[in-house]
């Protein structure tokens, strides 16, 4: 929309210029005549023009001079040198124009102007009375070698005029050289002088302002030339910018599965995608730019995070709550972590809500980005699996000690049993202590997820405890035709001995397991500059590379194991990984199929706290 007062101003110029075009109609017809003019002085005198074209003005005034001598009215007491001027210069005008100047030095264009200053002087001997009338024309190849660089053409052009003074006495024997000769020899060779040196720094100042311009000019077209590039690459930055900008709109609305929800500094949500709508049943209209993003959050939920946060500060602007979903980003910190969603309908859901800072250009912050994530159906399937393990493990433990209990009775009772009779009691009592070690294993990890997981480390020697583990894994290893070796050096730490017994006897039952008949185990333990290494590797059927992460997640069991069905519940590697990790410790994994596998423990010298 344009603004009526600057309208009335572009009138009111647009009729002083209409005004000032006709007034100055004829002003301008005479100028342009003028500046036609100029442009061809300067084509014919400037540097621009060829050497025959500087002689031009030269041949004209002789043509004219020329014609005047012609006159009846004029006596010409020596007309043979007039023949001799006109040969001069007509030879000196083919040398202009026929020599190859360009690639001789400049100073050789010296000889062309020299040559009309001598012709001039012919013509003023051959004309006699009425020589002086001519010799104006000698000024014309002065300012010619005045306008070159350097000091000598003005001394030339000084020295060839005096000379065109004394040129009648020199050529005609008959005339003597008077004081009157010499005077106006001095006087003429004063003003040639006088012209040459103001012609001279006249030509050099404009000269040197050529140059300059010329400098300038080249200057504006390589700052032309670098704005024609920043403005081509900015261009493709704007862009590639525009173009990320709509890919980015485009995955953050076929995003269907996480409501994203990018806000501003203060909280309030600016863009709100498709998942957010099915996610939390409210419409983009009715959100962006009207609600913050605390408005999802119950607000109890708020204040009890609020209470947690040590350097919590309210800054009174944003939403109340705002700065404790965002305190994290704030100070720099990635944080994940669950929240209470309230839904449209009222119905909330558990979200794991992930916040990133977006910084402006003076990396202040200019908004926040939050991606909330369903979790409600996985939190409930977690509980629910937590509530079953502590169930089972608690129900199954008591009854299956004191089924042990009974049987040592039996075992050990004074009533004497036959042969198959201790045959069934030794197939109860060792399925007795697999389900209890599985009832064990349930609960530790039910003691990790709690938090309630523990060791009791001591001073030791790894090596016993490798050696202990080979020792009871020894009977499995001959009866599936497995090799077991043992390559260790004294190693002392501090560490749980029972924990660490676990961990190993987990780690070779599995490599027992997984190496198929005539292969191999390896146990080494070595001490480190840390502290101490275990490992252990097997020549068995590998796992497969995408599957390595996974290997200590509770329950996960490898492709290659349900492949084969060999035995287990995915626990052993869990719990493993647990008690390493409670050691300050470190495993790692590497494996390929078909080849082996290898588990590294890396263990401090003390475990932390």
């Amino acid at each position: 929309m344009s603004d009526p007062a600057w309208d009335g101003v572009d009138r009111r110029v647009g009729d002083d210029r209409r005004r000032g075009t006709s007034r100055a109609g004829s002003g301008r017809r005479s100028t342009d005549g003028e500046t036609h003019l100029t442009t061809s002085i300067h084509r014919l005198l400037g540097p621009d023009a060829s050497v025959l074209e500087r002689q031009l003005p030269f041949l004209v005034l002789y043509l004219v001079s020329m014609l005047i001598v012609l006159s009846p009215s004029l006596t010409v007491p020596h007309p043979g040198f007039l023949v001799v001027a006109g040969v001069i210069v007509a030879v000196q005008a083919l040398a202009a124009r026929l020599l190859p100047w360009d690639r001789w030095p400049e100073g050789a264009q010296d000889v062309l102007p020299l040559v009309l200053i001598f012709s001039v002087g012919v013509v003023r001997a051959g004309t006699g009375t009425v020589g002086p009338l001519f010799t104006t024309m000698v000024f014309l190849p002065v300012i010619t070698l005045a306008s070159q660089q350097g000091r000598r053409g003005v001394v030339l052009a000084t020295a060839g005029v005096a000379s065109v003074v004394f040129a009648p006495p020199i050529l005609d024997p008959t005339l003597h050289v008077t004081g009157d000769t010499i005077l106006r020899s001095f006087y003429l060779s004063l003003v040639a002088f006088v012209v040459a040196v103001t012609v001279h720094e006249i030509t050099d100042r404009l000269r040197a302002r050529t140059i300059a311009l010329e400098r300038l000019q080249l200057q504006q077209t390589a700052l032309l030339e670098r704005a024609r590039r920043d403005a081509t690459e900015l261009g493709r930055v704007a862009d590639r910018r525009r173009a990320a900008r709509d890919q980015l709109i485009s995955v953050i609305d076929s995003a269907t599965e996480q409501a994203i929800m990018a806000t501003d500094a203060d909280g309030i949500i600016e863009v709100f995608n498709p998942g957010a709508e099915r996610l939390l049943g409210y419409s983009q209209g009715e959100v962006v730019g009207r609600l913050p993003v605390t408005a999802f959050h119950q607000q109890s939920e708020l204040d009890e995070r609020r209470r947690g946060l040590v350097d919590y500060a309210d800054d009174g602007d944003s939403p109340l709550g705002f700065d404790t979903i965002v305190a994290a980003a704030l100070a720099g910190r990635p944080e994940v972590r669950d929240w209470t969603y309230v839904r449209r309908d009222g119905t909330t859901l558990t979200v794991r809500l992930a916040v990133t800072r977006r910084e402006d250009v003076d990396e202040s912050a200019a908004g926040y980005v939050v991606v909330a994530t369903d979790v409600t159906a996985e939190r409930e399937a977690a509980r629910l699996q937590d509530e079953f393990v502590s169930l089972v493990s608690h129900e199954l433990r008591t009854p299956l000690t004191s089924v042990l209990g009974y049987l040592d009775l039996l075992t050990d009772g004074t009533d004497p049993l036959t042969d198959d009779q201790r045959e069934y009691l030794t197939v109860i009592d060792r399925n007795a202590r697999r389900q209890l070690r599985l009832v064990g294993d349930l609960l530790l990890t039910a003691q990790v997820d709690a938090g309630k997981f523990s060791i009791s480390p001591q001073r030791l020697d790894l090596v016993d405890v490798a050696r202990a583990s080979l020792t009871s894994a020894t009977p499995v290893a001959e009866a599936a035709r497995v090799q077991l070796d043992l390559v260790a050096e004294p190693t002392v730490v501090d560490a749980d001995p029972v924990r660490l017994a676990q961990v190993l006897d987990n780690l070779i039952s599995n490599a027992i397991k997984f190496t198929p008949a005539g292969g191999s185990i390896r146990v080494s333990v070595e001490p480190t500059a840390l502290g101490a290494r275990i490992a252990v590797a097997d020549t068995g059927i590998g796992i497969p590379p995408d599957e390595l992460e996974s290997l200590t997640t509770r329950f996960f069991r490898a492709s290659t194991a349900t492949r084969r069905a060999i035995q287990g519940v995915g626990l052993g590697l869990a719990i493993t990984k647990a008690v390493v990790d409670a050691h300050g410790g470190t495993l790692s994994i590497a494996s390929l199929v078909g080849e082996g596998t290898t588990f590294t423990i890396e263990l401090p010298a003390t475990p932390p706290g």
